[in-house]
């Protein structure tokens, strides 16, 4: 792996159009998934507008990739993260019916699939669908689940303490609804929401790698 915190590696040309072929497919529909929910839904029934006290949340996509979602080294044991034989990464992925961080093949460590669109709206929040099967990344108690995409509180993300190391973007994702961060085990395990530590949390030091 090129350094910690590596900017996404450049490929072969072409190397993606194999594995891209049927994901693209499945990206434009997931991607549809935002622009069906707002032409068929608007304020809850019985409510009128501005009753809510929250703030609205935007529907607007202003940009989407997709992606690999990354924690580079979630061993938190104080040591330096470059060189630490400790250090692993792990890709977020389902895994049966468990949303879990598991162990990144070496042969993919350069050049994986990346298994999630990230949808940035206009308010800042990002929202994690899944590829494969269109749902929305959401949490479930201190757990994540995938969900049907519906715009809410629950499935919107939003970054803390971004830095850029040697030309990648880390942050922490927190939940909207519930204010704790994504976070990774120290080994392959299910991916938990925990409370938001300070920056360089290594459990909670979030790439999105492999753009396409």
């Amino acid at each position: 792996m090129p350094g910690t915190y590596a900017p996404s590696p450049g490929r072969a040309k072409g190397s993606w159009a194999p594995r891209l072929a049927g994901v693209a497919v499945v990206v434009v529909l997931a991607g549809g998934v935002l622009a069906v929910y707002l032409g068929t839904h608007g304020h809850a029934p019985g409510k009128a507008a501005g009753q809510d006290k929250r703030p609205a949340l935007s529907g607007k996509v202003v940009s989407m990739q997709t992606v690999g979602v990354i924690d580079f080294g979630p061993y938190d044991d104080g040591d330096p993260s470059r060189g630490n034989p400790h250090g692993h990464p792990l890709m977020l992925t389902m895994n049966g019916s468990s949303v879990d961080f598991v162990g990144i093949p070496v042969k993919e460590i350069t050049s994986g699939t990346p298994q999630w669109t990230a949808d940035q709206m206009s308010d800042g929040s990002e929202i994690f669908i899944y590829v494969p099967n269109g749902k929305c990344l959401s949490p479930q108690g201190d757990q994540l689940q995938l969900t049907h995409c519906n715009l809410g509180l629950a499935q919107r993300w939003r970054t803390l303490h971004s830095k850029v190391m040697l030309g990648q973007t880390i942050s922490q994702y927190a939940n909207a609804k519930t204010g704790a961060c994504l976070t990774a085990p120290r080994r392959p395990g299910p991916a938990k929401l925990a409370t938001c530590g300070k920056a360089l949390t290594k459990t909670q030091e979030i790439a999105l790698w492999w753009s396409a």
